[in-house]
């Protein structure tokens, strides 16, 4: 995982093949994988073109979502009360 303060870019996953750089211009297949709020989604692309796409739900998968209590939520819900 990255230190990045967008932590929404941390739910992708990209693998490169065929191509020698980790772009989407150099030819080659690009599998990317996001996790949503809702369940998995894999693309192909082939330069900046879609080839293929599938996706599968958290509930499909057998995988329960639960909602993380941080630290900034428990303090908000402590003041909203």
């Amino acid at each position: 995982m990255s230190n990045t303060t967008d932590k929404t870019l941390d739910r992708y996953v990209y693998l490169h093949i065929g191509n020698r750089e980790p772009n989407f211009s150099a030819g080659g297949v690009t599998i990317q994988v996001k996790l949503d709020d809702e369940g998995v989604v894999v693309d192909a692309w082939n330069d900046d073109e879609c080839v293929a796409s599938t996706w599968k739900t958290y509930d499909e998968m057998g995988v329960e979502v639960r909602e993380l209590l941080t630290i900034e939520k428990q303090q908000k819900e402590k003041e909203d009360a």
